[in-house]
């Protein structure tokens, strides 16, 4: 009898804990719309296109750090860095991965893995990097206010994304 209590305790609490890990694993649909909002900000760049890319981003409230350097504005990131550098490249690819979310309230961020391949004259990109962004929640979407980015060059042993 004693053995039965202790095995049936036992199932209890392997099934309670593996539901609280079932709901560890599930996302809320705030969770997913801030992931689907960071892959669309990765598509629309590899797309080099600058206007959607316009509404993914927070207008003038953005910044973008990306190693050393820092962009106050869409206009600043736009016009003196992105559009420039997505003129340049050809083969491009951008991509993110490992997207892990968190969301509190209307203020959600991501950090992520990513990669970036492209060519630019004879210069050839391949590059493995994390990032952070940092969205708000305006009305029903999600628009990204910050995001920091630093890569390196890819290595044999780096994964493939």
């Amino acid at each position: 009898m004693r053995r039965t209590i202790v095995v049936g305790a036992l199932l209890f609490f392997c099934s309670a804990a593996g539901g609280h890990a079932q709901q560890a694993l599930q996302k809320s649909p705030a969770e997913d719309a801030v992931r689907k909002a960071v892959e669309a900000l990765f598509a629309a760049a590899e797309r080099k296109d600058l206007a959607a890319l316009d509404t993914l981003y927070a207008g003038e409230r953005l910044t973008v750090i990306e190693g050393a350097g820092i962009n106050r504005g869409w206009a600043d990131y736009r016009d003196h860095h992105l559009a420039p550098e997505l003129k340049e490249f050809t083969d491009f690819r951008y991509r993110p991965a490992n997207i892990e979310v968190q969301v509190h309230g209307g203020v959600a961020w991501a950090i992520f893995t990513y990669t970036i391949q492209a060519k630019m004259g004879e210069r050839v990109l391949d590059s493995v990097g994390r990032g952070t962004a940092v969205l708000e929640l305006q009305g029903s979407r999600w628009i990204v206010r910050h995001t920091q980015t630093g890569s390196r060059a890819r290595r044999p042993t780096d994964p493939k994304i």
